[in-house]
């Protein structure tokens, strides 16, 4: 049980990290629709190499539907343009956006060892970015067309290329370089029972 709620107690503050992260780098973000440059992916991938693959998943889902949450609450007026589009793409974005992309970064905890191995630390921390930027990518193509089209340019190049790919390289980048140097002070692995 004291196990449990350590790993409860973990998980929230994680969390709560990723959250702070993601708020302070969105206030200074040049995207206009979402998505920044953060190292708010950082802490869920700490939960899923500290606590194991279900922990990982929770703790990206939790974060996920918080991001949602937020999203609204900072008025980027997503889920009123969604609706306007209609309910399937609402649905749709919600789990394309928000709830798929940050539940896959907790696929880090496939790695067991990541906490003591830099080469499963790197693949962790590598597996759940990409499948993070295909989710973003895909939810681009199939429902924010319509910015590639006011932009002139194809939906696959706008959402893949020209929009998710600079802030979610750059984001993997950071969560990477940051992750590295306290890895090698061993920081992660600190009162891990």
């Amino acid at each position: 049980m004291k196990k449990e709620i350590r790993v409860i107690a973990e998980i929230a503050i994680l969390v709560g990290l990723a959250l702070v992260f993601d708020v302070i780098a969105g206030l200074f973000s040049p995207f206009r629709y979402g998505g920044s440059i953060s190292p708010a992916m950082l802490p869920i991938f700490i939960i899923a190499y500290r606590r194991g693959l279900k922990s990982g998943l929770f703790a990206g889902l939790i974060f996920g539907v918080l991001q949602a949450i937020l999203a609204e609450a900072f008025g980027y007026g997503v889920f009123a343009f969604i609706i306007d589009q209609g309910w399937w793409k609402f649905i749709l974005m919600f789990i394309l956006d928000y709830i798929l992309p940050f539940t896959l970064l907790g696929l880090a905890g496939i790695f067991k060892n990541g906490l003591t191995n830099r080469k499963s630390f790197i693949l962790g921390i590598s597996l759940g970015s990409l499948l993070r930027y295909i989710s973003h990518g895909i939810s681009g193509v199939l429902i924010w067309d319509y910015y590639a089209g006011l932009a002139g340019m194809n939906p696959w190049f706008y959402s893949f290329i020209a929009y998710n790919l600079p802030y979610m390289a750059a984001s993997y980048a950071f969560c990477l370089i940051i992750g590295l140097i306290l890895f090698n002070r061993k920081v992660w692995s600190y009162n891990l029972d």
